[in-house]
C-alpha cells in the first residue's frame, strides 16, 4: 500500500514492477529490481563500480511549490556495518538548474539490516522540482547497496506546534533534543507516528531529564496558556514519566517549571501532557522529559513531542481553558451527576483523551465545575461535542449568573441523538444586562443505568445564533440577528414574531423573511408591524435539509398611548404617524353578500350567500400643530395600504386598511387656530404582500454619510423625495 501523502508514484516507493523510476547518477551501476524488501516483494539494488561517492537517484523530478516544508525517507540496507549513508533533496528551477541541495544526516550503519536516512528542508523561492537522491558511500567496487520505502512529500505536524517538525516527530535524527540528567538519548525504530521515535535510556536508578535543545527554546508570552505533550511508550509498567514546561527569562535563566506525571503502561503509547500559563518575565520556554527509574537500563520510546500554545488545539476563539474543553490532564473541569466520570481514550474526537461519563438511571448531567466570566450584552455560543452508542435526546443548557451566583436566566436547547457518531450541538444566547458568569451543562434525561456517553472539544466562544429586540423609530421593532453562519453557508434563516403562541413572519426587504440565503454572520430587521402594548418575541431558525437551530429573543413590550393610534404604510414604514383616536368610535359593518330569491309557489324566499365582507367603518382622528397635520397627510397620500395599531387599552385588533375618502375639518372656527378633526373612512383588507422601503429612522445625515459626495449619495433617485426614503430609481 503507498504512503499516504508520497509524491513519487507507487513503483518508485517500493520498486514492486521494475526499478525504472530510478537512474545512476555517480559511480553506479544501473539500478535494478531485487527480491525482498521492507514493505512488498522487492526492494531497489545498485551497484558501486568503484569504491567512493556512489549516487542514484529519481529518474524524474517531482513536482514542489515554494516555501513549503518537504522530507524524504528511505531504508536502507548497506554492506557492512558502519558502511556511511545518506538521503539528499535538490531543489531545482522550472528550466533544471539546480538551486541547492538539502542534506540528511550521515549514517554509519549499525547493522547488516533495514536502516533510516532523512532529511528535511523547505523549498526555496524559485524552486520547481525536486530531485531525492541516495547517496552512500563504497569500500570497494561492485558493492551492493539496497533500498526500499522511499518517501518524498509536506511534513504533516501537529498544528501550532512551536518545536520544528524533526524535534516533534524524530524522523530525520533526536538533534531537537539532548540529555541533561541520568539518561543518555538515541533513535528507535518503533515510532507512534512514521518509521523513528527518541529512545531515552536511564543511566542508574533515579531521576531522568531530558530537555528540548536550546535552539529548540521557542518565545512565548507571559499570561498565555500553553501546553507540552508527547506519546510515550516505557518498556516496564508502573515507572513514573513526567512531562514538563521549563519558564525562562530573558538571560536564559529557568524561573519556573511546570510538571505533568503519568505512569503510562508499557506496550503501548500513552499522551503525557502538562497545560499552564507562562509566567511573568517569561520569554523562552524549553519542554522537559522527566521519568522516573528503578534501575539502569531502563527505556522510553518517546514521539510527536509538542509546545504550543492551547489556544491552537482547541476551537478557534474558545473561552474555556484547555482542560476543561478537552481533558487533557484530568475531569476535574466538570461536574457529573447521575454518574460518575473518568478520563478514557478509547474514544476520542481530538487530543488524546475525552470525558467518559456511565449513568447510574435517571438524569445524567455534566455541568462546569467554575462558572466562566461574561461581558454582558454579548452573544455567546456553546458547542459540546457528544458521542454514544445510545439513541436518545440529549440537552444543553446555559445558566447566566448574577454576582451572587444565582441564575438570571436559563435557556435550554434539546438534540436528536445518534448512536456510535460524534455529534455537536451549537446553541447561543445573549448575556443578560446583570450577568457575570456562566454555568454550562450537557444533560441526557433519564438515563438508563450503564448507559456510556463521552464529551470532548467543549467550545464556549463569543458568536453563536442570536437576535436582538429593541425599539425603532416610526413604532417598530429593529432585530439584530448574529451567527446565521453557525450551521453553514449553504443552510437558509427565517424570522417571526411570536405573540402568545401564534408565529408572523416579519416583512423584509423583499418580501416576508422566510428560506432566506445566508449570505454574512449578521443580519437586520426592521419589523413595523409589531402591536404595541402586548408582550412580543422574535424566534430566527436557521436550518437544513434535516436539521435546525433556533433562537427566540427575549420578550419585548411596546410602549404606547393610550389614545394614540398608529398609522403605518407597511411598504413605505418612512409614512408613519401617531395621532389621537377621536369621537365617536369607529362603528363597523360587515355588509352581507346575498341575494334573496322569490320562487313562485313558495312563502319563503331562496337566499345564496357568500362570505361576509371584511369591516367597514370611520376613524375619527384629532391633530394639534401644523408638522401634525402634514405629517398625516404625507401617509395618507401614497394610497398605499395601512396597518392600524390601536392605543393601548383598545379592545380593537390591529388591522390592515384602505382609507377611502377623508375629511379635515376645523374643530374651531378661529383661522388662526391649527387644531382638526379627521374622518377617515375605513375598509379592512388582507395583509399586503411584498417587503419594505425605506426608514423612519432615516435622517438627511444618513444620506450624506451614504456616499463620499452626494453624487454616489444620490445615485439614481429620480426626487428628492426617493432619496430621503432611500427608494432608489432605475
Amino acid at each position: 500500500m503507498a504512503i499516504t501523502g508520497n509524491l513519487l508514484s507507487a513503483n518508485a516507493e517500493s520498486i514492486e514492477t521494475d526499478a525504472s523510476a530510478w537512474s545512476a547518477l555517480v559511480n553506479a551501476a544501473t539500478p535494478t529490481r531485487a527480491s525482498g524488501g521492507t514493505s512488498g516483494s522487492f526492494c531497489l539494488a545498485w551497484t558501486a563500480t568503484a569504491s567512493g561517492d556512489s549516487q542514484v537517484g529519481l529518474a524524474s523530478r517531482v513536482a514542489v511549490t515554494p516555501g513549503v516544508e518537504y522530507w524524504s525517507c528511505a531504508s536502507v540496507w548497506p554492506p557492512a556495518v558502519g558502511a556511511q549513508a545518506r538521503l539528499e533533496i535538490r531543489w531545482y528551477t522550472s528550466g533544471g538548474t539546480l538551486i541547492s541541495t538539502v542534506q540528511g544526516p550521515l549514517l554509519s550503519a549499525p547493522s547488516v539490516s533495514w536502516n533510516q536516512i532523512a532529511a528535511v528542508g523547505a523549498a526555496p523561492a524559485t524552486a520547481a522540482t525536486a530531485l531525492v537522491v541516495l547517496r552512500v558511500t563504497a569500500t570497494a567496487a561492485a558493492q551492493v547497496w539496497f533500498a526500499d520505502r522511499i518517501f518524498l512529500g509536506q511534513t504533516t505536524g501537529v498544528p501550532g506546534n512551536l518545536l520544528n517538525w524533526n524535534a516533534e516527530s524524530i524522523e530525520i535524527d533526536r538533534s531537537g533534543w539532548g540529555a541533561s540528567t541520568n539518561c543518555v538519548l538515541g533513535v528507535s525504530t518503533s515510532s507512534y507516528t512514521w518509521y523513528q521515535s527518541m529512545l531515552l535510556t536511564s543511566s542508574a536508578a533515579g531521576d531522568c531529564l531530558a530537555r528540548s535543545a536550546l535552539g529548540e527554546a521557542p518565545t512565548v508570552t507571559p499570561g498565555v496558556e500553553y501546553t507540552a505533550f508527547a506519546q510515550v511508550s516505557p518498556g516496564a509498567s508502573g515507572l513514573p514519566f513526567a512531562i514538563q514546561i521549563r519558564w525562562r527569562d530573558a538571560a536564559g535563566t529557568e524561573i519556573q517549571i511546570d510538571s505533568a506525571t503519568r505512569t503510562p503502561a508499557s506496550g503501548q503509547w500513552t499522551r503525557c501532557t502538562v497545560a499552564a500559563t507562562a509566567p511573568p518575565g517569561a520569554v523562552t520556554a524549553r519542554v522537559g522529559l522527566a521519568p522516573t527509574a528503578t534501575a539502569a537500563g531502563q527505556q522510553w520510546g518517546v514521539d510527536r513531542l509538542v509546545l504550543a500554545p492551547t489556544s491552537a488545539l482547541m476551537t478557534a476563539g474558545n473561552l474555556l481553558p484547555y482542560n476543561v474543553a478537552d481533558f487533557e490532564l484530568d475531569v476535574s473541569g466538570w461536574t457529573v451527576s447521575g454518574g460518575t466520570s473518568v478520563q478514557a481514550s478509547d474514544i476520542v474526537l481530538s487530543g488524546g483523551y475525552s470525558m467518559k461519563m456511565t449513568a447510574s438511571g435517571g438524569d445524567l448531567v455534566a455541568a462546569l465545575a467554575v462558572p466562566v466570566g461574561v461581558t454582558p450584552g454579548l452573544g455567546y455560543q456553546f458547542a459540546p461535542c457528544i458521542y454514544s452508542s445510545a439513541t436518545r435526546v440529549y440537552q444543553t443548557r446555559i445558566e447566566w449568573l448574577d454576582n451572587t451566583g444565582t441564575p438570571v436566566r436559563t435557556r435550554w436547547q434539546s438534540w436528536s441523538g445518534r448512536s456510535g457518531a460524534w455529534l455537536v450541538g451549537s446553541m447561543g444566547d445573549l448575556a443578560p444586562a446583570n450577568a457575570v458568569s456562566v454555568r454550562l451543562s450537557v444533560i441526557v434525561p433519564d438515563a438508563a443505568a450503564g448507559e456510556v456517553w463521552y464529551l470532548d472539544s467543549v467550545a464556549w466562544k463569543l458568536g453563536g445564533l442570536t437576535a436582538l429586540a429593541a425599539p425603532s423609530g416610526g413604532g417598530g421593532v429593529t432585530v439584530t440577528i448574529r451567527g446565521l453562519t453557525t450551521g453553514g453557508p449553504t443552510w437558509k434563516w427565517r424570522l417571526d414574531r411570536v405573540q402568545a403562541g401564534k408565529s408572523t413572519p416579519v416583512r423584509g426587504w423583499t418580501g416576508d423573511l422566510i428560506d432566506q440565503p445566508t449570505t454574512g454572520d449578521v443580519a437586520i430587521a426592521v419589523d413595523y408591524e409589531a402591536p404595541l402594548g402586548v408582550p412580543l418575541q422574535w424566534r430566527v431558525r436557521s436550518y437544513t435539509t434535516g436539521a435546525s437551530i433556533a433562537y427566540t429573543s427575549d420578550p419585548l413590550t411596546l410602549a404606547g398611548e393610550t389614545t394614540d393610534v398608529w398609522l403605518t404604510d407597511v411598504a413605505l414604514p418612512a409614512r408613519s404617524v401617531s395621532a389621537t383616536v377621536g369621537v365617536p368610535l369607529p362603528d363597523w359593518q360587515r355588509s352581507a353578500r346575498q341575494g334573496t330569491y322569490s320562487v313562485k309557489g313558495r312563502p319563503r324566499p331562496v337566499v345564496i350567500s357568500d362570505v361576509r365582507s371584511s369591516r367597514t367603518g370611520t376613524l375619527v382622528l384629532v391633530t394639534q400643530t401644523e408638522e401634525d397635520r402634514d405629517a398625516l397627510w404625507w401617509v395618507l397620500e401614497s394610497g398605499n395600504t395601512l396597518l392600524v395599531k390601536w392605543p393601548l387599552g383598545f379592545t380593537e385588533p390591529d388591522m390592515y386598511v384602505q382609507v377611502a375618502d377623508v375629511t379635515e375639518a376645523h374643530i374651531t372656527a378661529s383661522a388662526e387656530h391649527s387644531d382638526r378633526q379627521w374622518t377617515l373612512a375605513l375598509t379592512e383588507v388582507d395583509r399586503p404582500i411584498g417587503g419594505i422601503i425605506g426608514s423612519p429612522d432615516r435622517t438627511w445625515q444618513t444620506v450624506k454619510d451614504a456616499g463620499s459626495d452626494w453624487a454616489s449619495a444620490i445615485g439614481n433617485a429620480r426626487s428628492w423625495l426617493d432619496v430621503f426614503t432611500g427608494v432608489v430609481g432605475s
